[in-house]
């Protein structure tokens, strides 16, 4: 029978009675400190000579098990907590940051972008360095051109209004210009020569710009080169403004804002005297350039964008943009450069002078030149000169600071390809000669190479090294400084069309419809490309540090190779309605021309704006 009072009658176990409050009489004794951790030490002693008696692991293991039951849950989460944090110990966190970064070197990029970096934050700390991906961009064998940097840097720190003061001078600067008359023409190009040392600075940085305002890269790159006056024509004579920029409508969606339908318009009013503040304005903004502010490269960005170009390319991921009626009649050339300058070669017996938004949506028309009489098949340009060949039987060396014809070099028949390096230029010719010209005796004859039975139809030039291939179905490799012949390749079964050498590798594509990939070195056949084509193949370009292979083909298709395989990796067709005749690319971008009239670009970095500043 459970007496009152009894705890047992409130459910309370015998192993924890209920103790009453100590009555002042009979108050407990305070334990010393001391005592209490000579009593934890002891039994940790006690603890850790039972272990180093216990034979095995197991049985320590089941030994610390047996004590951890026994331990209550509030404590047991404490040890648990210690023991997490001894054993997940993080290494990044205490080696120095040279040694971290030695170590994310040796991880794939992608996997230190989507996974490393979100271990821990410094994990993360360590994965955004930018000296990590500095290093691996150059590892990979890639070059970021370092004055287009600061350019794409500078362009936002120069004020809206030093801007608007550009547009405004580079605007009045152009118009007068272009529509000088003689009289007139001194004023203007004064003001000419005081912006173009001003482009240097700030044109590319408009060029760059990727949307406010795409009609200023334009604009102000038109500065660089003069275009002589010409006698307004008939149909020029009228007050309607002469339209300078020819664009595909159907890319205009792709922007948004005040210039999306924009066409620059020069006026055909005669030009004013040059006005006063047009003079402070440039001395203005020729105090700019010292008063910009440059930013440290982002490294991290400028990889990603570069490793997102690259399977752009693998994947086909790219925008066309085509430009049609750039010529009234067929385009037969075509080369762009770094400066985004296009120079285009035609039937019309013109060369056009065109400049590229950085963009790549906008073309702009810089000068005509006319100075053959017959169709323009080839041509090569660098920064003051401009070589052109023609079916007349003359080659123009041009000076792209007047606009003006140099030198006239003459053969027995039209001009089918011609190349220049700082020493030589040859000409190639349909009279089966190979002719070589001294740049720096003002273009003297110095010799020619006979060894072709029948018209010569493209050659290519590596310092003294020079390819030469013949609708005779063979191709040449001649030394220049010994004047011989190193080797003849004759496995193509038909007429060579088209090739191109960087000195090692030689490719070719002939009427045979294959693309052959040579050794320039031994003159062995590495690779063979059968039916690359439906038709001719009428142009090749390569690239080894990209591995690819670019061709354009009278079945009116542009196709892309791997180099070192001869796999197809993409096929591109409606770039052209007719035949492709010649095409040139670089790291974003491949630019060709046709039959049809139309200059055509396949853009692989079209929302990608660092990955154009990549060298």
């Amino acid at each position: 029978m459970a007496v009152m009072g009894d705890p047992s009658d409130e459910g309370f176990d015998d192993c924890f009675p209920l103790r009453t409050p100590p009555s002042s009489a009979s108050k407990p004794k305070a334990v010393k400190p001391s005592t209490v951790l000579a009593a934890e030490s002891q039994a940790m002693e006690s603890l850790a000579q039972v272990l180093q008696k216990s034979a095995t692991p197991q049985a320590c293991t089941h030994l610390a098990l047996a004590l951890l039951a026994r331990v209550p849950a509030a404590m047991l989460r404490l040890a648990m907590q210690e023991l997490d944090r001894r054993l997940r110990r993080d290494f990044i966190d205490v080696l120095p940051m040279d040694i971290s970064l030695r170590i994310f070197e040796f991880l794939p990029a992608v996997d230190v972008a989507r996974n490393v970096a979100l271990v821990s934050r410094q994990w993360y700390a360590v994965a955004t360095q930018p000296h990590l991906w500095q290093r691996q961009f150059h590892a990979q064998g890639w070059r970021l051109d370092g004055e287009r940097w600061k350019m794409y840097c500078s362009f936002s720190c120069i004020a809206d209004t030093d801007r608007a003061l550009l547009h405004r001078s580079a605007t009045q600067i152009a118009s007068a210009f272009t529509t000088a008359s003689p009289g007139t023409l001194a004023p203007a190009i004064a003001s000419r020569r005081s912006m173009y040392a001003l482009h240097r600075e700030f044109a590319s940085l408009y060029a760059l710009e990727a949307d406010g305002s795409p009609l200023m890269g334009s604009l102000a790159a038109a500065l660089t080169l003069p275009v002589p006056w010409r006698a307004p024509s008939p149909e020029s004579s009228s007050s309607s403004p002469r339209t300078c920029i020819i664009r595909d409508p159907a890319s205009l969606g792709r922007f948004s804002g005040p210039n999306r339908h924009v066409r620059f318009c020069m006026s055909s009013s005669s030009y004013p005297p040059q006005p006063q503040p047009l003079a402070r304005n440039l001395q203005h903004l020729h105090s700019l350039p010292a008063r910009r502010q440059s930013k440290p490269v982002d490294w991290r960005g400028v990889y990603a964008e570069h490793h997102q170009l690259l399977a752009n390319w693998r994947e086909g991921r790219c925008r066309v943009d085509r430009w049609e009626s750039a010529h009234p009649e067929s385009i037969y050339c075509v080369q762009f450069g770094r400066d985004n300058r296009v120079y285009t070669g035609s039937r019309d017996h013109t060369v056009r002078l065109w400049h590229l938004s950085e963009t790549g949506s906008q073309i702009t028309q810089l000068a005509t030149l006319a100075g053959h009489t017959g169709s323009v098949l080839t041509l090569q340009a660098d920064d003051t000169t401009l070589v052109t060949g023609s079916s007349d039987a003359t080659a123009c060396v041009w000076d792209l600071a007047t606009c003006t014809v140099r030198r006239r070099l003459q053969h027995a028949d039209a001009v089918l390809s011609l190349r220049f390096s700082d020493k030589w230029l040859v000409t190639a010719s349909k009279d089966r000669m190979l002719h070589v010209w001294r740049r720096d005796c003002d273009y003297a004859h110095a010799f020619a190479l006979p060894g072709h039975a029948v018209a010569i139809n493209a050659i290519s030039l590596h310092g003294d090294m020079l390819v030469s291939a013949s609708g005779d179905r063979t191709i040449k490799l001649w030394d220049l400084a010994t004047r011989t012949c190193v080797h003849t390749l004759d496995e193509h079964t038909r007429g060579v069309a088209t090739l191109d050498f960087d000195g090692i590798h030689i490719v070719s594509g002939s009427s045979d419809r294959s693309i052959r990939i040579w050794n320039a070195l031994t003159g062995v056949c590495e690779r063979t490309i059968a039916n690359a084509h439906a038709d001719l193949v009428r142009t090749v370009a390569f690239s080894r540090a990209m591995d690819v292979v670019v061709s354009g083909s009278y079945d009116e298709t542009i196709k892309v190779w791997s180099l070192s395989t001869g796999a197809l990796i993409h096929k591109f067709r409606n770039v052209h309605t007719s035949r492709v005749f010649k095409l040139m690319f670089d790291r974003t971008r491949i630019v060709s021309c046709s039959h049809d009239r139309s200059v055509s670009i396949i853009d692989f970095a079209a929302d990608l704006p660092r990955a154009r500043l990549l060298l």
